[in-house]
């Protein structure tokens, strides 16, 4: 054993003129934190140093010395450690990482670095292994993976664990020519029960959402939170759509059933879109994108149940992400006008007002219409934009106009529904008609009756009074194709109202329509509103019109939209209809 120690003394570069190498060689092994073994070259026990002995519960080391290390290791990393002990014996250094437990069976992990000790004559005389207790390392390492990986709220995989498992997924389908699918589940409104019931209520919710799943998912599948209420599932081997379809509806089922917190019944419902590994996808990130389109698509529809991936649904996807692009381009272009339509008294045929109409200019195509960019109009900050630059284009027309003495009514501009989005829609345009020190009379807005029905709908009647009350007149476009639209006049300041177009074009070929707009004329002479029929492209329609007594009429009868430039030339023709 003492030539051991000389020759572990030796390898560690044990300075010639040291006095007593075993002194200093014992000071070593004490010293150490580290579990520190001398191995034969078969890879048997010769020597462990005390705190080694220590960090392994090993009350009597004589008992082992001549085993092999490797039996010492859990059976699963045997094989492990002989592979070490075979490459250090040939030479080369050699480290692992392994879990093995004490003597006494407490668990532990080790990072082990196997050596060679070469004796004078440069040959393997025996092994060093050095084993350092990294448990704790381990521990705080796990905690860490599982807060990067797990969501905190309900215990599922999150979202970054999920994107690695699809991808797997993906890969191993690919390898094995199987198949799987993929369920997105977001419950609707959520926000609802946030408002109503307090965010307490909202993690209540979630967190059983996330039982009643586990206990409807077979346990091959694949649960994960991937967003604030939404959830994924990733079901192997299902090549069917039905197959998958059932899953889903087993899932709304389970969620059918209310759950109850601090004594109140809070009811939990579902859309979810599906789609299946590779027909609907040929990557993870593909299939994915067609699963949220689905789901889109269930939403879209009225919210509530299940629909898989069509290739329809991909191409309205394409067609929305040009529309954007576009959008933006006209946006960081400034390309984006106002055109000008003239709103005509039937009885005079002088020009009551302008109605500005979106239009943008393309580099190589020239002036588009909005229904190129009509995906934008859908979008808050993108809507907020065009809106923004339309505005205070109109304004500053306006200004030009006062200034040059030209007579033309009131311009009335048209509010997206996604523009009252955020609660402060009236108070910016207020504060632009002021600055502009004009009078808000000669500023219309018009709003369609989906604007009473989209997202952010509780902040448009407060926005609408807002401008009524600080003189700016309210025109409801498109009448008569929303859901509700004789409340929406009884219920909020409306000055005008707009007959759509799909009736106006009909009214002397088809009975039912001319009678909705005769009707249509009669409620808003009795309720003292305006009335302005879109849409009149020929005689025959405007002498309908003005036989039942409708107020204005616009359309290409009259004129098509103009730039501001020729708004002068129009008027001339066309003169306005004084006050």
């Amino acid at each position: 054993m003492i030539g051991t120690r000389k020759a572990l003394a030796k390898s560690v570069g044990s300075p010639a003129d040291l006095a007593d190498p075993e002194a200093l060689f014992q000071s070593i092994l004490a010293a150490s934190v580290d579990c520190i073994k001398i191995l034969s070259t078969d890879g048997r026990l010769e020597l462990m140093n005390g705190p080694g002995l220590c960090a392994m519960e090993i009350d009597d080391f004589h008992q082992l010395v001549g085993q092999e290390w490797a039996a010492l290791w859990p059976a699963g990393e045997r094989q492990l450690v002989e592979s070490a002990v075979v490459q250090a014996r040939t030479g080369d250094a050699v480290r692992f990482t392994a879990p093995c437990p004490t003597a006494r069976g407490a668990p532990r992990w080790w990072d082990v670095i196997v050596t060679p000790i070469r004796d004078r004559r440069g040959r393997v005389a025996r092994l060093l292994a050095i084993s350092r207790d990294i448990t704790a390392h381990r521990a705080t390492a796990d905690r860490l993976r599982r807060i990067g990986e797990e969501d905190w709220l309900t215990d599922l995989p999150n979202r970054r664990s999920f994107q690695m498992r699809v991808e797997a997924a993906a890969l191993e389908a690919m390898d094995k020519s199987s198949t799987f699918g993929l369920l997105l589940l977001d419950l609707d409104r959520f926000k609802h029960v946030n408002d109503m019931f307090g965010h307490a209520a909202g993690d209540h919710l979630l967190r059983i959402v996330a039982r009643r799943l586990r206990g409807v998912l077979d346990k091959g599948a694949f649960l994960a939170r991937v967003g604030g209420d939404g959830f994924a599932v990733i079901v192997p081997d299902i090549a069917a759509d039905l197959d998958l379809i059932r899953v889903g509806e087993a899932i709304l089922e389970r969620l059918q059933r209310p759950a109850c917190f601090d004594g109140r019944l809070i009811h939990a419902s579902a859309s979810i879109g599906a789609a299946l590994f590779p027909r609907d996808g040929a990557s993870a990130d593909e299939l994915f994108k067609n699963a949220d389109r689905a789901l889109f698509a269930t939403k879209a529809r009225g919210r509530g149940g299940i629909q898989m991936f069509q290739q329809h649904m991909r191409q309205a996807a394409q067609r929305e992400a040009s529309q954007l692009s576009l959008a933006r381009v006209a946006l960081m272009e400034k390309s984006v006008l106002p055109f000008y339509q003239p709103k005509l008294c039937l009885a005079s045929g002088r020009i009551s007002g302008l109605e500005a109409l979106l239009r943008w200019d393309h580099p190589r195509l020239g002036i588009q219409l909005p229904e190129t960019i009509s995906e934008a109009f859908k979008d808050y900050e993108l809507a907020s934009r065009i809106g923004s630059l339309i505005q205070r284009a109109v304004i500053g027309d306006i200004r030009a106009w006062l200034r040059q003495g030209v007579e033309f009514g009131h311009v009335s501009i048209n509010a997206s529904p996604a523009e009252f989005m955020r609660d402060d829609y009236a108070e910016r345009l207020v504060a632009r008609v002021q600055q502009a020190g004009i009078c808000p009379s000669l500023v219309q807005i018009e709003v369609t009756e989906h604007a009473f029905l989209a997202q952010g709908a509780e902040h448009v009647e407060r926005a609408l009074r807002v401008l009524s009350a600080n003189g700016i007149r309210i025109s409801l476009d498109d009448f008569g194709t929303g859901y509700s639209s004789l409340s929406h006049i009884k219920d909020f300041p409306v000055d005008t109202l707009k007959i759509d177009r799909s009736f106006v074009s009909t009214i002397d070929t088809v009975a039912e329509s001319a009678a909705i707009v005769r009707a249509l004329v009669e409620l808003a002479k009795n309720l003292s509103i305006e009335v302005v029929a879109e849409g009149v492209e020929d005689e025959a329609q405007r002498k309908f019109l003005a036989g039942i007594g409708c107020d204005y009429g616009q359309g290409f009868l009259f004129s098509r939209p103009v730039k501001m430039e020729e708004v002068g030339e129009l008027l001339r023709k066309l003169p306005p209809l004084l006050p």
